[in-house]
């Protein structure tokens, strides 16, 4: 017994000093929640959660803030742009594309704003790498919180409402639903963008087919390649030129549409940018989450409609006539760069028979500024002398046949055409190209301020790649004229000329006026210059501003020698 007595006290002992461990911790009992972590919670917004304030900034209720808690949000941190609260509203106030030293400045940006480290990464750029899906991360008290949402590049109309700018288009020319337009190519398609700020509507590079983005074209209606390149290589089942891609687009109406053509350079520019450029990385100037696979040729070279002559980069002994050459047969045009050079203007432009990238545009033409314009032409323009009446068989060796963009056409014979150039008075006005308008026979009459504004329309289209065109001078339309050398005898009597071939769209009658810009010596507030084109006795004389005729136009610029 005594043993078991002792034992037993040894053990009390023992279980004494034990429970005296266990005595302090409950002595201090953990309140319920403190020194734990709280579940995070995270909100995916819709698209009607978030508003548009301006082209820069957006606006929303996010989860624990209000007017109340606006002074507690604390450790803001975006994946892109910068956020914060209005204290005022108690709303997120989010500048997707705003930079770090702007958000620092702004004056309105809260206490408990927590700026992001400055980087070179561009905003811009950054916003589209991260598909435009902002994750906006903030604390109240011991709560932490994550907000995340979808806010494109916006744009504010002259109404000022704000809108996305760039919306895709499907082939038919649909705009994608509002879910897919958040959506990468990966995951969805789209075969064009509209951009709103420009109204212009983009073809978007594919990954194969007719609109592949690693096919290449000449320019134009060329169809032999510089001996100094490869072929040009597509999915056309033709030639691979640009007007075989445009007439592709166009007949398929693509998204649509039925006036694809090549863009100008000032359109190129209205979406390219330094912000998208990272030469480092080989991120050419474009917003890749929109036209996808364009960087996939970076620093590579894609056509403009802007068609030069650029003598400097001709063959050293360049021949005329040689299709397969550098020189002023061949001709030139402006390209685009997808690299650093995109918006250098000393950028030269590139033979019109080198297989280049392409991309097309549809929509109001945004014209590149007209180059070496000159006005009415001072100098005595002598009409051409022919008593035989036969030149309608040498046409080709006064005039030559341009296409849209101001191109000679390869094929000569061609029945289209969209104007002519004149070389019958290089003598006379050396360095200089006169152009002149082919136009419809059967078009309408207009009076003399309808005729004025008809020149604005043909500017804003670009005719022949020149946005310069003009009512012709009274000397200008009468130097179209044929003297028919009557009674053997030049300056008795003109007639209209070449109607059988350049100028078959003229309308030849007793009394067939076409409008000129010079104003009558005797009422020149009320009368202007017009020439009748008759088949004898043709000659001008001054007319009322009010008298319906036709009209023809002209432009000159100075060429290189």
């Amino acid at each position: 017994m005594k043993y078991n007595k002792l034992s037993a006290l040894l053990t009390a002992a023992l279980l004494t000093g034990c429970n005296s461990s266990s005595t302090s911790s409950a002595a201090n009992p953990v309140s319920q929640g403190q020194n734990q972590a709280t579940q995070d919670q995270k909100v995916e917004l819709s698209s009607k959660s978030i508003q548009f304030v301006d082209a820069s900034k957006v606006t929303f209720d996010a989860p624990g803030v209000s007017v109340q808690t606006a002074q507690k949000v604390t450790n803001i941190t975006t994946n892109f742009g910068k956020a914060y609260v209005d204290q005022t509203s108690g709303r997120f106030v989010f500048q997707p594309t705003a930079s770090t030293s702007a958000a620092q400045a702004k004056s309105t940006v809260s206490k408990n704003t927590v700026a992001k480290a400055a980087d070179t990464t561009s905003t811009h750029r950054l916003a589209s790498a991260n598909n435009y899906h902002f994750e906006i991360k903030y604390q109240i008290d011991n709560t932490n919180y994550q907000v995340t949402g979808y806010v494109l590049p916006l744009h504010k109309n002259s109404d000022n409402t704000v809108v996305t700018r760039f919306v895709k288009l499907d082939a038919e020319g649909t705009a994608l639903a509002e879910d897919k337009q958040v959506m990468t190519m990966e995951t969805s398609d789209w075969s064009c963008v509209q951009d709103v700020s420009s109204n212009l509507t983009w073809q978007v590079l594919q990954a194969n087919g007719e609109f592949a983005f690693d096919s290449t074209y000449y320019w134009g209606d060329r169809v032999v390649n510089n001996r100094d390149f490869s072929e040009s290589a597509c999915g056309l089942n033709t030639v691979c030129n640009t007007d075989n891609l445009i007439a592709a687009a166009n007949s398929q109406q693509l998204c649509g549409k039925s006036d694809w053509r090549l863009p100008t350079r000032n359109e190129w520019k209205t979406i390219l940018t330094n912000d998208m450029l990272d030469d480092n990385k080989r991120l050419s100037p474009v917003d890749s989450f929109f036209f996808p696979y364009v960087d996939a040729n970076y620093d590579e070279a894609y056509w403009s409609s802007s068609y030069t002559q650029y003598p400097n980069g001709h063959d050293s002994n360049a021949v005329e006539g040689d299709w397969q050459g550098s020189n002023a047969t061949v001709g030139d045009a402006y390209v685009m760069w997808m690299g650093s050079d995109f918006a250098d203007e000393r950028m030269p432009p590139r033979s019109t028979n080198e297989p280049r990238l392409s991309m097309l545009v549809s929509g109001s033409v945004i014209a590149d500024d007209a180059e070496n314009t000159i006005g009415g032409i001072t100098a005595p323009l002598k009409a051409e002398v022919n008593a035989k009446g036969d030149e309608d068989s040498k046409w080709k060796s006064r005039f030559t046949k341009l296409g849209v963009s101001g191109q000679p056409l390869q094929d000569q014979d061609a029945a289209e055409w969209a104007c002519s150039r004149d070389k019958f008075f290089a003598t006379e006005v050396p360095n200089t190209q006169i152009l002149w308008q082919r136009i419809d026979k059967a078009g309408p009459l207009m009076s003399y301020d309808q005729a004025v504004a008809y020149v604005d329309t043909i500017n804003a289209n670009t005719l022949c790649g020149r946005n310069d065109w003009r009512l012709p001078t009274e000397s200008e339309l009468k130097s179209i004229l044929i003297d028919s050398f009557a009674f053997n005898m030049e300056g008795m009597s003109y007639r209209a000329g070449y109607v059988n071939t350049i100028f078959a769209d003229t309308v030849v009658e007793e009394n067939s006026y076409y409008w000129t810009q010079t104003a009558d010596n005797y009422y020149p507030d009320s009368k202007h210059m017009a020439v009748a084109f008759q088949s004898e006795w043709s000659d001008s004389s001054g007319e009322s501003n009010a008298s319906l005729y036709r009209v023809r136009l002209i432009s000159t610029s100075a060429v290189q020698p």
